[in-house]
């Protein structure tokens, strides 16, 4: 649960971030556990959106602001 908590952190940071600067930015490649606990965690935030891209092991994730 450490590194679910520490992902969490890490996904709320870079989201305001996004908020702040109003650009995307793309994660280091992740596993698909670890992509879900990113997009769960910022699944409520507005006007943020987060998708994967690319193929494994090398698929990222997008945060993005939106609108």
């Amino acid at each position: 649960m450490k590194r679910e908590e520490s992902l969490r952190r890490y996904a709320r940071k870079k989201a305001q971030q996004v908020l702040k600067q109003r650009r995307r930015t793309t994660l280091e490649p992740m596993n698909a556990y670890e992509r879900h606990v990113i997009h769960a965690a910022l699944q409520e935030m507005d006007n943020i959106t987060t998708y994967s891209t690319g193929t494994e092991p090398n698929r990222r994730v997008i945060i993005e602001y939106v609108r």
